[in-house]
């Protein structure tokens, strides 16, 4: 019974403290004060370390000798590879789901954008964040492939696209949105899987680029 309590603990606090990562509560670069974290969350250290193992499994927190556990910041080089997965899961989602979406799931996808389109004031950065995540999220969501909807939750990808934010303007973003989304009204999957690759490219570009100049 003892050991039944302490899983539950171990996933309870896993799960809250995952929470305050995604809602930024514990911001990137954060150190994890244990003692404060475990009376905040009414548990003891034991089953918070085991938490913390398990986010590190996930690459949400780090430990770092003689600094502690810290929230996981990003660098450069790890957002280009992160970018590497998409392009490989997205290209292939965004096909299948050009395939297969019903009218009003298409639909869904055009309104995320109207407000940017027929707006005459600056497009607001976060409002704009959100309505891209909720696109790509939907395309793999809706996709039809379970394994890959799978890999790409389990593998925390939108909160790794979520805490790395808009590489690029909306300004120059969404005619490539409107072009993909376009090209799925059409059916054209080729072409939208193109547009898409295409859309993700660029922006891992502007990090390489960054990156070589070291900025």
């Amino acid at each position: 019974m003892a050991k039944i309590n302490t899983n539950m603990l171990e996933e309870v606090a896993y799960q809250k403290i995952k929470q305050m990562i995604l809602l930024r509560k514990l911001a990137p670069g954060q150190k994890i004060v244990q003692d404060k974290l475990a009376n905040s969350l009414g548990i003891s250290r034991t089953p918070l370390r085991s938490a913390l193992q398990m986010l590190e499994a996930e690459h949400l927190v780090e430990s770092i000798p003689r600094r502690g556990v810290i929230v996981k910041s990003f660098t450069n080089e790890e957002v280009i590879e992160i970018y590497d997965c998409r392009i490989a899961l997205e290209s292939t989602a965004f096909r299948r789901f050009t395939q297969r979406a019903r009218p009003v799931a298409i639909e869904k996808l055009q309104k995320l954008f109207d407000p940017f389109v027929s707006s005459e004031v600056p497009i607001d950065a976060q409002e704009y964040r959100t309505a891209d995540i909720k696109f790509h999220d939907t395309i793999v969501r809706q996709c039809g492939n379970n394994f890959l909807r799978k890999i790409f939750q389990q593998s925390n990808m939108l909160f790794y696209i979520d805490r790395i934010g808009l590489v690029r303007p909306p300004e120059e973003t969404l005619p490539e949105h409107l072009a993909i989304i376009e090209a799925i009204v059409q059916r054209d999957a080729e072409k939208t899987a193109d547009l898409a690759t295409h859309h993700l490219v660029r922006s891992q570009q502007l990090i390489i680029k960054h990156t070589k100049h070291g900025s």
